[in-house]
């Protein structure tokens, strides 16, 4: 008996072991657990905190890119405004003062006068888009004769382009429908101004060559316009941002082009509010597409060609 004594003495010290490394192992895995919690929490914090830092950084980039086209904006807006009104001013004071021949007379007047309507586009641009943005304007749907729109830009720009010294540009119509009456039914002001819009911007960008303006029928009931040109064209991340508000092809200081940047935003906003879509493909070097599509609801009960 006195022998077996060790023996369960043995295994009550055998047990206890047992339980105190069960104990120590059930509190190890605990602290593990414990430790990858903390691990993890710390980790997603950490992930949050750049996140963070990564949103500031580029809410900072886009404070300071707004900053600068405001800037931008305002250093344009402040040349195109002085431009025509330091030509009127001072065509006024020669009229005023030297009492010039009839010839010279008529001359000054007309540069007034052209001088003056710059400054009314102007205001018009800016007084549209604040409508836009306000939600104020509306579409005013009316029987609109394409061909004779598009006849009267083309001579209206046949004639602005010998007055930017560019009379060498050929500017060409397609017409899909050519029955002079056409008429399909939308708001022919916003439609009109698209189109000058786009005309002018080819006019500008464009030394050589061509300017086409034209029409086609798409399948799904609409028409598609286009203003094709031959101009110095445009590389793809200024066509990601072409139709953003006071951005243009050119910006800095040092433009050879003038304008504020708004005629392309507001051009693709008459066209979504008169129920089409604006989309533009360019390459440098090799000309510039402008693509719009509009409903074609046909007035007068005329059929569409095929």
């Amino acid at each position: 008996m006195a022998s077996e004594i060790p023996f369960y003495y043995f295994l009550i010290t055998i047990l206890l072991a047992l339980m105190i490394l069960g104990g120590v192992l059930i509190y190890y895995l605990r602290a593990s657990r414990e430790k990858n919690r903390m691990i993890k929490l710390l980790s997603d914090q950490n992930k949050s905190i750049l996140n963070t830092q990564e949103e500031l950084r580029k809410a900072k980039e886009k404070a300071e890119e707004s900053d600068k086209l405001k800037s931008a904006f305002l250093a344009n807006m402040s040349h195109e405004i002085r431009t025509p009104l330091n030509a009127i001013m001072g065509f006024s004071s020669l009229l005023l003062d030297s009492g010039p021949e009839e010839e010279e007379r008529r001359q000054f007047i007309s540069i007034i006068h052209n001088n003056s309507n710059k400054l009314l586009d102007l205001m018009g641009e800016i007084f549209d888009i604040a409508q836009i943005e306000s939600g104020l304007i509306i579409m005013q749907r009316e029987p609109c004769q394409i061909n004779e729109v598009l006849m009267s830009l083309i001579t209206f720009f046949n004639l602005e382009k010998g007055l930017s010294g560019k009379e060498h540009i050929n500017i060409r119509m397609q017409k899909a429908n050519k029955d002079h009456s056409f008429t399909i039914m939308t708001d022919e002001r916003k439609l009109r101004q698209t189109l000058y819009n786009l005309i002018e911007n080819a006019l500008k960008y464009t030394n050589e060559g061509f300017i086409e303006v034209g029409y086609q029928f798409r399948d799904n009931s609409m028409v598609e316009f286009y203003v094709r040109d031959s101009g110095i064209g445009f590389p793809q991340e200024k066509l990601d941002v072409l139709f953003q508000k006071f951005r243009q092809v050119e910006e800095g200081h040092n433009r050879n082009y003038g304008g504020i940047g708004l005629g392309l935003t507001l051009s693709k906003k008459f066209v979504e509010l008169m129920g089409g879509e604006m989309w533009a493909e360019s390459k440098p070097g090799a000309g510039s597409v402008f693509y719009f599509t509009l409903p074609c609801q046909v007035a007068d009960k005329q059929s569409q060609p095929t």
